[in-house]
Protein backbone atom coordinates (compact mmCIF):
# COMPACT_ATOMS: atom_id res chain seq x y z
CA UNK A 1 0.00 0.00 0.00
CA UNK A 2 2.99 2.45 0.30
CA UNK A 3 4.48 1.56 -2.65
CA UNK A 4 1.22 2.97 -4.46
CA UNK A 5 0.84 6.05 -2.30
CA UNK A 6 4.75 6.46 -3.19
CA UNK A 7 4.32 5.66 -6.62
CA UNK A 8 0.91 8.18 -6.94
CA UNK A 9 2.95 11.01 -5.57
CA UNK A 10 6.19 10.29 -7.58
CA UNK A 11 3.50 10.38 -11.03
CA UNK A 12 1.40 13.43 -9.50
CA UNK A 13 5.01 14.82 -8.92
CA UNK A 14 5.51 14.59 -12.19
CA UNK A 15 2.48 16.57 -13.67
CA UNK A 16 2.20 19.29 -10.66
CA UNK A 17 4.00 20.43 -8.21
CA UNK A 18 3.62 19.37 -4.60
CA UNK A 19 0.49 17.62 -5.90
CA UNK A 20 -1.29 16.99 -2.25
CA UNK A 21 -0.98 21.26 -1.85
CA UNK A 22 -2.29 21.48 -5.19
CA UNK A 23 -5.26 19.17 -4.76
CA UNK A 24 -6.33 20.67 -1.51
CA UNK A 25 -6.07 24.25 -2.97
CA UNK A 26 -8.67 22.85 -5.77
CA UNK A 27 -11.03 21.71 -3.02
CA UNK A 28 -10.29 25.02 -0.93
CA UNK A 29 -10.99 27.52 -3.65
CA UNK A 30 -14.52 25.91 -4.23
CA UNK A 31 -15.41 25.36 -0.98
CA UNK A 32 -14.36 29.72 -0.24
CA UNK A 33 -16.04 30.49 -3.32
CA UNK A 34 -18.97 28.71 -1.74
CA UNK A 35 -19.03 30.99 1.47
CA UNK A 36 -17.86 34.50 -0.07
CA UNK A 37 -20.58 33.78 -2.46
CA UNK A 38 -23.06 32.84 0.02
CA UNK A 39 -22.55 35.66 2.37
CA UNK A 40 -23.37 37.80 -1.13
CA UNK A 41 -26.46 35.95 -1.98
CA UNK A 42 -28.38 35.72 1.18
CA UNK A 43 -30.74 39.05 1.61
CA UNK A 44 -29.54 40.97 4.71
CA UNK A 45 -32.65 41.09 6.59
CA UNK A 46 -31.86 36.66 6.52
CA UNK A 47 -29.05 36.35 8.14
CA UNK A 48 -30.69 35.96 11.37
CA UNK A 49 -32.77 33.35 9.67
CA UNK A 50 -33.16 29.89 11.84
CA UNK A 51 -34.49 26.57 9.71
CA UNK A 52 -35.66 25.90 13.69
CA UNK A 53 -35.26 27.47 16.85
CA UNK A 54 -32.58 25.18 17.99
CA UNK A 55 -30.12 25.99 14.84
CA UNK A 56 -27.60 28.19 13.95
CA UNK A 57 -29.00 31.32 12.22
CA UNK A 58 -27.62 31.28 8.84
CA UNK A 59 -25.56 34.63 9.59
CA UNK A 60 -23.71 32.10 12.57
CA UNK A 61 -22.95 29.28 10.25
CA UNK A 62 -20.65 32.25 8.12
CA UNK A 63 -19.05 33.43 11.55
CA UNK A 64 -18.82 30.71 13.09
CA UNK A 65 -16.98 29.27 9.83
CA UNK A 66 -14.71 32.25 10.02
CA UNK A 67 -13.82 31.40 13.37
CA UNK A 68 -12.85 28.07 12.49
CA UNK A 69 -11.14 29.17 9.56
CA UNK A 70 -8.63 31.20 11.44
CA UNK A 71 -7.87 28.61 13.98
CA UNK A 72 -7.73 25.35 11.45
CA UNK A 73 -4.99 27.90 8.91
CA UNK A 74 -3.21 28.55 12.31
CA UNK A 75 -2.99 25.04 13.24
CA UNK A 76 -1.48 24.06 9.79
CA UNK A 77 0.67 26.44 9.85
CA UNK A 78 1.79 25.19 13.81
CA UNK A 79 1.29 29.01 15.23
CA UNK A 80 -1.75 29.92 17.89
CA UNK A 81 -5.15 31.44 16.32
CA UNK A 82 -4.94 34.90 15.81
CA UNK A 83 -7.42 37.78 16.91
CA UNK A 84 -10.20 38.10 15.27
CA UNK A 85 -13.87 39.53 15.56
CA UNK A 86 -15.70 36.92 13.30
CA UNK A 87 -17.64 36.19 16.46
CA UNK A 88 -19.25 39.94 17.00
CA UNK A 89 -20.28 40.05 12.77
CA UNK A 90 -24.00 40.55 13.12
CA UNK A 91 -24.72 42.77 10.10
CA UNK A 92 -24.58 41.41 6.27
CA UNK A 93 -21.45 43.83 6.23
CA UNK A 94 -19.91 42.61 8.96
CA UNK A 95 -20.42 39.15 8.30
CA UNK A 96 -19.39 39.25 4.42
CA UNK A 97 -16.05 41.20 6.01
CA UNK A 98 -15.33 38.50 8.50
CA UNK A 99 -15.56 35.75 6.28
CA UNK A 100 -13.29 37.12 3.58
CA UNK A 101 -10.78 38.25 6.43
CA UNK A 102 -10.61 34.45 7.70
CA UNK A 103 -10.27 33.37 3.75
CA UNK A 104 -7.16 35.99 3.47
CA UNK A 105 -5.74 34.55 6.76
CA UNK A 106 -5.88 30.53 4.97
CA UNK A 107 -4.64 32.29 2.04
CA UNK A 108 -1.43 33.35 3.33
CA UNK A 109 -1.03 29.91 5.30
CA UNK A 110 -1.99 27.90 2.24
CA UNK A 111 -0.28 29.53 -0.42
CA UNK A 112 2.83 29.21 1.91
CA UNK A 113 2.48 25.90 2.23
CA UNK A 114 4.67 23.02 0.42
CA UNK A 115 4.06 18.99 0.58
CA UNK A 116 7.28 18.64 2.83
CA UNK A 117 5.55 21.45 5.37
CA UNK A 118 1.84 19.72 5.00
CA UNK A 119 4.08 16.34 5.65
CA UNK A 120 5.83 17.69 8.93
CA UNK A 121 4.77 17.15 12.20
CA UNK A 122 3.77 20.59 13.99
CA UNK A 123 2.77 20.88 17.77
CA UNK A 124 -0.30 22.27 18.38
CA UNK A 125 -0.99 23.08 22.06
CA UNK A 126 0.59 19.86 23.31
CA UNK A 127 -0.55 17.94 20.40
CA UNK A 128 1.74 16.92 17.60
CA UNK A 129 0.38 16.62 14.24
CA UNK A 130 0.47 16.69 10.45
CA UNK A 131 -0.68 19.86 8.84
CA UNK A 132 -2.20 17.53 6.17
CA UNK A 133 -4.30 15.87 8.85
CA UNK A 134 -6.00 19.23 9.44
CA UNK A 135 -5.97 20.04 5.70
CA UNK A 136 -8.34 17.19 4.95
CA UNK A 137 -10.52 17.69 7.98
CA UNK A 138 -10.59 21.40 6.92
CA UNK A 139 -12.28 20.35 3.47
CA UNK A 140 -14.64 18.50 5.29
CA UNK A 141 -15.93 20.68 7.82
CA UNK A 142 -15.77 23.25 4.86
CA UNK A 143 -18.10 21.04 2.58
CA UNK A 144 -20.44 20.06 5.99
CA UNK A 145 -20.60 23.58 7.44
CA UNK A 146 -21.80 24.64 3.38
CA UNK A 147 -24.32 21.77 3.21
CA UNK A 148 -26.25 23.20 6.41
CA UNK A 149 -26.75 26.67 4.53
CA UNK A 150 -27.93 25.45 1.71
CA UNK A 151 -30.87 24.54 2.77
CA UNK A 152 -31.34 28.09 4.78
CA UNK A 153 -30.74 29.48 0.79
CA UNK A 154 -33.43 27.34 -0.57
CA UNK A 155 -35.93 27.87 2.32
CA UNK A 156 -35.42 32.25 1.50
CA UNK A 157 -35.99 31.44 -2.01
CA UNK A 158 -31.89 31.85 -3.03
CA UNK A 159 -30.14 29.35 -5.37
CA UNK A 160 -26.97 28.20 -3.63
CA UNK A 161 -23.86 29.64 -5.36
CA UNK A 162 -22.59 26.00 -6.24
CA UNK A 163 -25.83 25.31 -7.69
CA UNK A 164 -26.13 28.56 -9.69
CA UNK A 165 -22.25 27.86 -11.26
CA UNK A 166 -23.36 24.43 -12.30
CA UNK A 167 -26.41 25.71 -14.59
CA UNK A 168 -23.57 28.52 -15.88
CA UNK A 169 -22.13 25.65 -17.35
CA UNK A 170 -24.79 24.03 -18.54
Amino acid sequence: MRLLGFVFLMVSGLTAADPIVSSFKTRYQTAKMNFVESAEAMPAEAMDYRLTPDQRAFGDWITHTAGMNFSTCAAMAGKPTPANDSAKAKTKPEIQKTIQESFAYCDSVINSMTDSQALTEVTIGTRKVMPVDSMIGYIANLNAHYGNMVGYMRMKGVVPPSTARAAKKK
